[in-house]
């Protein structure tokens, strides 16, 4: 398990929260939002961190297992 420092817990205990999930919600569907996803997944850790969102997300989504395997081979493929 991570350990997280003071100010990680608050972050992590905020977007938690409901109102940390819709201010998240709000924010990357904004124009600024997109800007700055689109800025730090032109990055190779942006990707990354992309990849490991995208790992669990489709863990969490009701998906016939084809499709989280066509899209898991996907990202494997490009590694």
């Amino acid at each position: 398990m991570v350990k997280l420092d003071c100010m990680q817990a608050m972050i992590a205990g905020y977007i938690a929260s409901p109102k940390g999930q819709e201010a998240l919600r709000t924010y990357i569907a904004s124009p600024e939002g997109q800007k700055t996803l689109n800025t730090c997944l032109a990055t190779p850790e942006g990707q990354q961190m992309a990849r490991l969102l995208l790992g669990q997300t489709i863990d969490s989504l009701d998906l016939p297992e084809d499709i989280r395997n066509q899209v898991r081979q996907a990202l494997d493929e490009k590694k």
